[in-house]
């Protein structure tokens, strides 16, 4: 690692401890970014494993908050829901590959 990721990485933990306002909107950035990773890759796994549920949702048979109950009621669905919580909210603590010099940032 070089540089610039240490940089990256002191940015992100700045921003976290700087203060109530900078962690305020840290959490903020973070919870959305939380919640737009869960709501497509949930979609997805339940697409490809559960579609009879979304589509009772579609049609009106049942509840958005039965989708919730599914995930939160099977473990196979829980533990995939936790890793994706826990890489979208490290994700800017991730070093990234620079295209132009494929060096890791």
């Amino acid at each position: 690692m070089n540089a610039a990721w240490r940089r990256k990485v002191r940015r992100e933990l700045d921003a976290l401890t700087g203060g109530p306002l900078s962690a305020g909107w840290w959490f903020t950035k973070a919870g959305l970014r939380v919640a737009f990773a869960e709501f497509i890759f949930m979609f997805l796994v339940l697409m490809n494993n559960d579609a009879d549920a979304i589509l009772a949702v579609n049609a009106g048979e049942s509840s958005v908050f039965s989708l919730l109950v599914l995930v939160l009621t099977t473990p196979e669905y829980l533990a995939i829901a936790g890793i994706v919580f826990v890489v979208a909210l490290l994700l800017p603590f991730l070093p990234r590959r620079n295209q132009a010099t494929n060096q890791w940032e």
